[in-house]
């Protein structure tokens, strides 16, 4: 999740097997945040348990809040986006990351009850308890107007790709001021900051994997290192190097 203004946490990444990450992390929220999500290329399976404090999570969705109980599990398949309130309470998440798996998955971001069993160990797992009685739907913007959707839909497919939002409007034929603006007013970020966020998301399984900053960072579409290591750092709270295996088992850091 996003980092909030008002929150402190610790992270952990652990590369389990080729192409699979576990992200152990915990986050502590002292006032109200919107805390935001995003799949990018990968899969992901979260058990979440609010662990303290009298506030909770609620899920936002075109206009309606979604409220989560202490204990429950998200499945986000590729290029899902959800947004939390979050609110005065402590959060621990034990996520799997992966690359989309053959076969189907689900399309939208989801909610579960806490199965109670013990946390999956391959993405296969996952997909074996995702039927479950209650589950709900919590993708931000379930039918998004057509400007926004279109916007979305080319920024998934070329975020990994060098080139300003500005070349996006011109691709769609509308201005970069209604590109904005529609995407915000559907999604609740602005397109920059949710390209950023597939940017990471993806940098992070890269990274886990071996590969070097400087690689990974031209790989998922930034020209310049140092802008993709103050980004990064931002969204992820700690630096690209932090999270390479041989560094990932201290990767405890504080947002």
């Amino acid at each position: 999740m996003a980092p909030a203004q008002r929150a402190t946490g610790d992270r952990v990444i652990l590369p389990i097997a080729p192409g699979l990450v576990r992200i152990d992390q915990w986050i502590r929220i002292r006032g109200r945040e919107i805390g935001t999500d995003a799949s990018g290329p990968l899969c992901i399976y979260a058990d979440v348990h609010v662990a303290g404090g009298p506030g909770g999570v609620a899920y936002l969705q075109a206009g309606t809040t979604i409220p989560a109980p202490r204990r429950f599990s998200i499945f986000l398949p590729p290029f899902a986006l959800v947004q939390a309130r979050l609110e005065r309470c402590t959060i621990a998440t034990r996520a799997l990351a992966c690359r989309p798996p053959r076969g189907l998955i689900p399309a939208s971001a989801l909610l579960l009850p806490s199965s109670g069993a013990s946390f999956p160990e391959s993405m296969s797992d996952v997909l074996a308890c995702l039927d479950r009685p209650g589950v709900v739907e919590i993708t931000r913007a379930v039918s998004p107007r057509r400007t926004a959707a279109r916007v979305k839909a080319l920024i998934d497919a070329t975020y990994d790709q060098a080139q300003p939002i500005t070349s996006l409007a011109a691709a769609l034929n509308v201005a970069p001021a209604t590109l904005s603006r529609s995407f915000r007013r559907a999604f609740g970020l602005p397109p920059v900051r949710y390209r950023h966020l597939l940017r990471v998301v993806d940098s992070l399984q890269r990274l886990a994997g071996g590969d070097a900053p400087a690689v990974v960072g031209q790989d998922v579409g930034f020209d310049d290192l140092g802008r993709f290591y103050n980004v990064f750092r931002r969204l992820a709270c700690a630096t690209p190097g932090t999270y390479r295996p041989a560094a990932s088992r201290n990767a405890k850091t504080r947002a």
